[in-house]
């Protein structure tokens, strides 16, 4: 979960952006990753993505309805915020539904991220970002709209999935065991599937190997905090990088 890209000063950090209510607590390498760090680069600024979640007066959720039995069409508006950033569910992009539809069903506090952040802010640590909001979103809307509807359709019929998934997996995470993550995600319904695996991680990985090999020359140690499913399985950030790494050791 924490690796040193060997013969430079770039470290990569597997993250977890939510961590569940009741298991607030971050394992010592985080503390001592951003200590060790004199700038930080994140994936991207998450509250920008917010205006890209809208789709076109004729491209919103609605399409999804179709690709859903009346049931878990239903039960999908009912789980729905009546109001906010992210009503009404007919705006949304198909993706923004499946992206979000998840966290309605979970019990979260914030994870890695908001919490570097304001610790960065406070100290005027620098940091930056890997990836733009429209870059995450044109991501994202190559996911097939059939793939879309699977996902949600599998959701819809088992709404206690993905705070059991992202318990597991934040136990997994904590033990820093990868090969557990990977094994984890491939059984829950957003990532057993290769259209959307290869949009939320495949793409963004290969695109992010090139942008960091900017920084190898650069003598500030550069802490590069990423999900942790980016680390693991095919196509992962460190294959596409396609350098040797070494795991970081508590106290190094």
């Amino acid at each position: 979960m924490y690796l040193h890209l060997t013969g430079t000063n770039v470290r990569l950090l597997g993250s977890m952006h939510l961590f569940p209510a009741s298991s607030r607590r971050t394992p010592p390498w985080i503390a001592q990753a951003y200590d060790w760090a004199d700038t930080l680069v994140f994936e991207s600024d998450a509250p920008t993505i917010l205006p890209f979640l809208r789709a076109d007066p004729h491209g919103g959720a609605q399409r999804l309805q179709p690709l859903l039995s009346v049931d878990a069409w239903t039960r999908l508006q009912a789980a729905w915020p009546a109001e906010g950033p992210l009503a009404p569910l007919v705006d949304l992009r198909p993706w923004a539904a499946m992206i979000v539809a998840p966290t309605l069903f979970q019990q979260v506090v914030e994870g890695v991220e908001p919490r570097m952040l304001r610790s960065a802010a406070a100290q005027g640590k620098p940091y930056r970002y890997l990836e733009t909001a429209q870059e995450v979103a044109a991501a994202l809307e190559a996911i097939p709209l059939q793939a879309v509807g699977a996902v949600l359709a599998v959701l819809m019929a088992d709404l206690d999935e993905p705070q059991r998934t992202l318990e597991r997996m934040h136990v997994a995470w904590i033990e820093g065991n990868l090969a557990a993550v990977h094994r984890i995600a491939v059984e829950s319904p957003m990532f057993n599937l290769p259209e959307i695996r290869r949009a939320i991680l495949d793409t963004r990985n290969s695109i992010w190997a090139t942008r960091l090999q900017e920084l190898y020359a650069r003598p500030e140690r550069t802490l590069v905090v990423i999900g942790a499913l980016h680390l693991c399985g095919p196509d992962n950030l460190v294959d596409c990088l396609a350098r040797p790494v070494e795991p970081v050791l508590l106290g190094e």
